[in-house]
């Protein structure tokens, strides 16, 4: 799959480019907003048709967050820091729920502006900030 400047995005054939390539746009700005994710990856992550082992699908989920919150940190010049689980799970959750929210954004299902996707340190203030109803966020996430 193809999208604009070549991004390569297949998580059958290619995980580990999806991760690269993904923490690439990061690189370029950590105020990257959710609107310059690429739709196949954002597809990727949420298509329930897929017939792809799910348990893959999650651990490939948590390596591409590992990796950008690693980057992220380093990035920021803040010492490496191993996230207990409790911590990795509540930011990954937030992370997870705004890229589904980019997702329904994209559909015109909900009304957001488009947000920073990589401030890690942010994430459950954003969510606040676009005032985000998880009454009706969490229908549309089954």
């Amino acid at each position: 799959m193809h999208e604009k400047g070549g991004l390569y995005l297949d998580f059958d054939n290619d995980p580990e480019g999806i991760i690269s390539r993904t923490v690439s746009i990061m690189v370029v700005s950590l105020d990257t907003t959710s609107d310059v994710l690429p739709d196949p990856l954002l597809k990727d992550l949420f298509d329930k048709t897929n017939p792809r082992d799910a348990n893959l699908d999650q651990t490939l989920m948590c390596e591409l967050f590992d990796a950008l919150y690693t980057t992220y940190r380093f990035l920021k010049g803040l010492p490496e820091k191993e996230l207990e689980e409790g911590e990795f799970n509540q930011i990954f959750l937030a992370w997870h729920i705004l890229l589904w929210v980019e997702t329904l954004r994209r559909a015109r299902l909900v009304t957001v502006t488009p947000f920073p996707i990589f401030d890690f340190d942010n994430l459950p203030d954003l969510q606040m900030d676009l005032k985000l109803d998880k009454s009706v966020l969490l229908p549309l996430l089954n």
